[in-house]
């Protein structure tokens, strides 16, 4: 049976502060390098997101 879920940013806000914390823990704990926490969590760097930008081509109201 397909199963239908839906966006709770409450839950998700919650889910992403608990990660935060697992994250500063490792760091605390000498689990992880920053570095390789960096790497981890940065998944979107390599597309340099900073210096892009989104062009719309159509009608303009």
């Amino acid at each position: 049976m397909l199963q239908v879920s839906h966006y709770d940013p409450v839950e998700r806000q919650r889910e992403k502060d608990c990660a935060r914390e697992r994250d500063d823990r490792a760091l605390r704990n000498g689990d992880i390098s920053r570095e390789a926490l960096r790497m981890r969590n940065g998944f979107l760097a390599p597309l340099d997101v900073v210096s892009s930008s989104i062009r719309h081509r159509g009608m303009v109201a």
